[in-house]
C-alpha cells in the first residue's frame, strides 16, 4: 500500500509541477503579448507625437516665412510710399511771372522783381533766376492782333509766366506762357531851357514833359551832346532813372 502510495504522490507533484511550468510559461507569453502590445502603443503614440511636432514645426516656419514675406512686402511699400512722397514734395509745382534777361539753349535767366520794362539797361542781372525749359509746354496768350498759327519763341524782353517744380536744386519749367510782346526799357522825356552845363552834366529848368516845373540835373556821360548846346538852349532830354540818378540817353536842340 505504501508503494503505490508513493507512486499517486510523485505523480501529483510531477503533475502540479509540470501544471506550474506550463502555467509560467502562458503567463510569460501572455505578459510578453501585452508588453508588445503596450510598446506599440508606445511606438505609435511617439509617431503620432513626433508628425504633430512636424506638422508644428511647418506650421512654425510658415508662419515665420509669412511673416517675414508680409514684412518685406510692408518695407517695400514703405519705401514706395517715402519715394513717393519725396517725389510729390520735389515735384510741387510753383507759378511765377518774369522778365527774360537772357536765353542760351534751353536755359532762361529771369528777373522775378520785375516782370516789366527795364527801367534802366541791365536791371535784374543781378538778380536773375535760372530755368530749364527743355520739356516744357510752350503757349502764346492771345492779345489784339492775336494769330492763331503764332510761334512761342522765348527770347530776352519778353514777360512770361511760369509753371515749375524744384529738382535736384534746379528749376524745371513744365508749362511757360507769353504773349510774345518785347518790353521796351521805360524811358522819359522832357524839355526846357538849360541852365548849368559842364562836361558830365547839364541842369535844365523842365517846362514840358514828365518832372514839368522842375529843375533837374541830368549825367550826360553816355550821351552825345550837340555842339551848338549852351547855357539857355532849348533842349528836349530822353532819358532813364537809376537809383535816383537821371541818365540822359540822348539830347537834342529846340530850334526856335
Amino acid at each position: 500500500m505504501k508503494k503505490p502510495l508513493f507512486v499517486a504522490v510523485n505523480f501529483f507533484m510531477i503533475t502540479c509541477l509540470l501544471g506550474g511550468c506550463t502555467l509560467t510559461k502562458t503567463e510569460e507569453k501572455k505578459d510578453k503579448e501585452t508588453s508588445e502590445i503596450i510598446q506599440s502603443d508606445k511606438d505609435v503614440v511617439e509617431e503620432e507625437k513626433t508628425g504633430e511636432e512636424v506638422l508644428q514645426g511647418d506650421y512654425v516656419k510658415n508662419e515665420i516665412g509669412e511673416g517675414s514675406s508680409n514684412n518685406v512686402e510692408q518695407e517695400i511699400g514703405t519705401q514706395n510710399q517715402m519715394e513717393e512722397n519725396a517725389d510729390n514734395t520735389i515735384k510741387q509745382e510753383k507759378v511765377v511771372e518774369g522778365y527774360v534777361l537772357e536765353t542760351e539753349g534751353n536755359i532762361i535767366i529771369v528777373d522775378l522783381e520785375n516782370s516789366g520794362g527795364r527801367n534802366y539797361p541791365e536791371e535784374g542781372l543781378d538778380r536773375g533766376v535760372e530755368f530749364d525749359i527743355t520739356n516744357a509746354e510752350k503757349e502764346v496768350i492771345p492779345t489784339s492782333g492775336y494769330l492763331e498759327d503764332r510761334e512761342c519763341r522765348i527770347r530776352t524782353g519778353l514777360t512770361v509766366s511760369i509753371t515749375y517744380y524744384e529738382e535736384k536744386g534746379r528749376n524745371i519749367v513744365t508749362k511757360i506762357s507769353t504773349d510774345n510782346d518785347e518790353k521796351e526799357m521805360i524811358v522819359y522825356v522832357s524839355s526846357g531851357q538849360i541852365q548849368e552845363l559842364t562836361d558830365e552834366t547839364i541842369k535844365i529848368h523842365v517846362d514840358e514833359g514828365d518832372n514839368n516845373g522842375e529843375s533837374i540835373v541830368f549825367n550826360v556821360s553816355k550821351a552825345s551832346m550837340p555842339q551848338e548846346a549852351s547855357v539857355n538852349s532849348l533842349i528836349t532830354v530822353t532819358y532813364y532813372m537809376k537809383e535816383n540818378t537821371y541818365y540822359a540817353l540822348s539830347v537834342s536842340c529846340i530850334v526856335p
